[in-house]
């Protein structure tokens, strides 16, 4: 999850990260880049009031069969059903109901229970869950029952980490109770050019797990996979387990994307002239794009050798030729020197080279974006920094979470501060835009990846 960057001024809004782009900034035309002027530019916008916390009882399930109904009104008197699924669970003669029940008055707060078939056509209820996505109040569950499995899908439209997770599970061979054996958990790609889909599939019974990487939006074919193992847990039962994404952390932790193979190979031309110009140097990660008229150039982060004197990854430019060889452009200066072992991404797309760190520390996820471009006073192959933008997110145990963006546009001096809280499943979100003063051109060669030297342009002094 790059995971977050917008730039008001720019032909297409960038955006790193699962913030929504900025409808109040006009975007420019790329070619003229004009100053920009934003409505109400420097006041405060009062925060919208707090949302109502509404509990909508959803029509009770009127296709449950009658002898189940009356098994979960004796069980459950003050819980309605909102959904069900039938079908082979344990045995192949006989169906089993597993039944989504919230407290009447609500749709929230749900527990699943599951119900088995015995003489006479008349129900039991054989286990019952916890509560599912406890507190979250906009949170949905539904069930479904096949090839002996129950899954228990959770919908989190406000969550930060996975909107969908699907709990499974079974009936082992060795005992009579239904056990967690299976979890999958996928969060769709925000709305930042290098934002990616991401999924994880994790069996509990052998402890396979299943990183996906899924396409960005300038690259719709870029498809990665990571295959690794977690260790196996002690067997989970249906009516022990706690349906939150932190109860299991080793199985629904998400993997840096530099942990995933590249979905293309660096072109032989580039990898022969790094290893000319950087010897023992290895690639971190690249790109490759126009940033010109007919030129498909490749930005590669080099991360030095161990026994290297300086100890920072770098940026390096390499601009395609008319003869289809490459040249060496302009070469950052260190990139990761204040988040040693970060997370380093790079993308060309869109006539912009967007750079981004992110690291974790007890205050939360770090995440920097930069966007460099062309500017037609600048020599040929020359970049200059034109937007940043920093996130910083927390999240606590209860899945509530909080995040504070900034990103400022280095051509006009438009700043947007958003401070962004999610409790009970409800988000709230607050802005202020502001005006910074212009810098005299910051330009690619030698840049130093701190974000402290722009301190107007990434201060967090917004406390609505």
């Amino acid at each position: 999850m790059i995971a977050g960057m917008q730039f008001s001024a720019f032909a297409r809004p960038v955006l790193l990260g699962r913030a929504r782009p900025l409808r109040r900034v006009a975007p420019l035309a790329a070619a003229t880049l004009a100053a920009l002027a934003i409505a109400g530019c420097g006041t405060v916008r009062p925060a919208p009031p707090a949302p109502l916390v509404r509990h909508v009882e959803l029509p009770t399930d009127a296709g449950l069969p009658a002898a189940a109904s009356r098994a979960l009104n004796q069980r459950f008197p003050y819980m309605h059903p909102v959904g069900h699924s039938s079908g082979h669970l344990q045995v192949d003669d006989a169906d089993d109901v597993a039944v989504v029940l919230a407290p009447i008055g609500q749709s929230s707060n749900a527990i699943v229970a599951v119900l088995v078939a015995g003489a006479g056509g008349e129900y039991r209820v054989a286990t019952a869950s916890k509560v599912v996505a406890p507190g979250c109040d906009t949170c949905t569950t539904t069930v479904d029952i096949t090839h002996k499995l129950l899954s228990v899908h959770v919908m989190r439209p406000s969550d930060p980490e996975f909107e969908r997770v699907t709990y499974q599970f079974g009936y082992r061979d060795t005992d009579d109770a239904l056990r967690l054996v299976g979890v999958t958990a996928a969060q769709p790609a925000g709305d930042d050019p290098i934002a990616h889909s991401y999924a994880i599939s994790t069996s509990l019974l052998n402890g396979v797990k299943v990183d996906t990487l899924d396409a960005t939006q300038s690259e719709p074919a870029r498809r990665r996979e990571l295959h690794s193992t977690v260790p196996l847990r002690p067997a989970i039962a249906f009516d022990a387990f706690a349906f939150t994404p932190q109860a299991l952390g080793p199985e629904l932790r998400r993997q840096p994307v530099s942990a995933f193979e590249p979905a293309e190979t660096l072109p032989a031309a580039a990898a022969t002239l790094l290893r000319a110009r950087f010897p023992g140097a290895t690639v971190q990660a690249h790109s490759a794009g126009a940033l010109r008229d007919g030129a498909r150039d490749v930005a590669v982060v080099l991360a030095p050798t161990a026994n290297a004197a300086e100890g920072d990854a770098k940026l390096a430019l390499l601009l395609a030729q008319p003869d289809g060889s490459l040249k060496l452009g302009a070469t950052s200066g260190p990139l990761t020197r204040n988040c040693h072992g970060c997370d380093v991404q790079v993308q060309i797309a869109h006539r912009a080279l967007v750079v981004q760190t992110m690291s974790t520390d007890t205050s939360g996820a770090h995440i920097v974006g930069w966007q460099f471009m062309a500017m037609p006073r600048d020599k040929p192959g020359a970049l200059r920094l034109v937007g940043v933008r920093t996130v910083l997110a927390s999240r606590s145990g209860n899945g509530d979470s909080h995040r504070y963006v900034n990103t400022a546009n280095l051509v006009t001096g438009d700043k947007l501060d958003v401070v962004e809280d999610v409790a009970h499943g409800h988000r709230n979100r607050v802005e202020r835009a502001g005006k910074v003063p212009v810098r005299p051109a910051i330009m690619l060669a030698g840049f130093a990846f701190d974000p402290g030297k722009l301190d107007a342009e990434t201060r967090r002094d917004f406390n609505p």
